[in-house]
């Protein structure tokens, strides 16, 4: 009987309960979480370390592999030094801002109006619009650069500020993000505003916005990540080397001949990346909320 009892005893003990499949899904899941960005931390963390490192060091410890490959052995601030003032970085750097807040605003706004046009007005066609104007978005810039660039230079606008952010006023993205967002709104709000007297302007400003702030986040983050990362075609149209944005200006530190700046080039990636965490950080619940409630996956 004692035998049988400690058996039982056994096979109750050895089964897992769901409580602690749970416990064991959620140690898993953190394991996971903890590896992923690790991967993807790593790169930023040892791009930081780097900019620590004089040039020579750089060089130096490349290989074969040590830790002083990624740790600074003797650290010190005159990569910052020679980035913002032997190679006026900060005027690349004041170009991308002014770019990337022309870009952010335009297209926020654009994508707005628009957004909201498409999901609570009537007027004719307008799917058949929304269907076109979705389709652009899977035009490659390569493909348009040319054009676009005529465009542009007979506009006149060559190597100027409007030039950075103008061919982009309209986002296609933006606009079916903000009109997923608008059509999570219960329709019997408007209504009831209609009643009270409220016109459209008046509903869209007091009513729909205001229900849409994280939308409006996701769209702000994702519209400065690629304004802020923009290459090509600043590299096309901006000629004038004093105009140039941060991304073009660092690409330029590797191709100096005979005079090495890999220690200003990994000081210039990690101020550049500096913004764009900050801002993702910041962003970060309204950014997903913004994906949940526009209903993309």
């Amino acid at each position: 009987m004692t035998a049988e009892v400690l058996a039982i005893a056994d096979k109750i003990v050895a089964k897992p309960t769901p409580v602690t499949q749970i416990r064991r899904g959620t140690v898993f899941g953190a394991i996971g979480l903890l590896l992923v960005a690790f991967f993807f931390a790593f790169p930023i963390v040892w791009s930081a370390l780097s900019s620590l490192k004089s040039t020579e060091d750089i060089v130096k410890f490349r290989y074969p592999l040590t830790w002083w490959t990624f740790l600074p052995p003797f650290p010190t601030l005159e990569n910052y030094h020679a980035l913002f003032f032997q190679l006026n970085f900060q005027r690349a750097l004041l170009n991308t801002v002014i770019a990337s807040a022309g870009q952010v605003i335009i297209a926020v706004v654009t994508s707005t109006l628009a957004g909201y046009a498409f999901a609570r007005l009537r007027f004719p066609l307008r799917n058949v619009l929304f269907g076109l104007l979705l389709v652009t978005a899977f035009i490659p810039l390569e493909v348009i650069l040319v054009p676009l660039y005529e465009v542009v230079k007979g506009m006149g606008l060559v190597s100027t500020y409007p030039a950075l952010f103008l061919p982009f006023a309209c986002s296609p993205f933006g606009i079916y993000l903000m009109r997923q967002a608008f059509q999570s709104i219960p329709v019997e709000l408007d209504d009831a505003a209609r009643v009270d007297g409220a016109s459209t302007l008046k509903i869209f400003w007091r009513i729909a916005l205001p229900n849409v702030k994280p939308a409006l986040a996701t769209l702000v983050l994702i519209q400065f990540i690629w304004s802020w990362n923009a290459y090509l075609w600043p590299l096309v149209i901006i000629q004038d080397p004093s105009m140039q944005i941060a991304q073009v200006a660092i690409a330029g530190y590797k191709s100096v001949p005979n005079f090495p700046l890999d220690g200003p080039l990994f000081a210039g990636v990690t101020v550049v990346t500096i913004p764009l965490v900050a801002i993702a950080i910041i962003l970060q619940r309204y950014y997903v909320r913004g994906l949940m409630s526009s209903g993309i996956r």
